[in-house]
């Protein structure tokens, strides 16, 4: 009941890109809201001792929150990598998006990433080469 209220307190502009680009009346407002909260029950949450990783389905795609146990920012790209190779795969590219400043969800040191599936689908940008790794202590 908590999340609902605080879903409905949010000014009416945060809805509107789910609305094509306009404000949504109170029964549209009250729709999203039961369907973020749907949503929000087919969420599955993981934990160990440094990380919770929270797996939400977005068709075509997987969310992947990452959250440290001790609420630090997260720092380690090695890490996030592990995690999306143990819950999606190690073939399964995953993106981590920037968003326009009037998408912004800042409220943690919460990281998401947005993973496909398939792991034959790749991302039609980043590296287009083979493998390419430096051994963390060279010789």
């Amino acid at each position: 009941m908590s999340f609902r209220n605080s879903l409905l307190a949010l000014p009416d502009h945060y809805f509107v890109a789910s609305m094509g680009g306009r404000i949504p009346t109170q029964i549209e407002k009250l729709a999203l809201i039961e369907k973020m909260l749907a949503d929000q029950l087919h969420l599955q949450t993981f934990q160990n001792g440094q990380y919770t990783v929270i797996l939400g389905h977005v068709p075509p795609l997987v969310r992947i929150t990452v959250i440290r146990t001790d609420d630090q920012p997260v720092r380690s790209w090695k890490d996030l990598q592990e995690i999306k190779n143990i819950f999606v795969g190690p073939e399964c590219e995953a993106v981590e998006v920037f968003p326009a400043e009037s998408r912004l969800m800042d409220t943690a040191n919460e990281y998401h990433l947005w993973a496909h599936p398939n792991p034959e689908f790749r991302f039609p940008f980043g590296f287009q080469c083979a493998r390419t790794v430096i051994p963390a202590n060279p010789i």
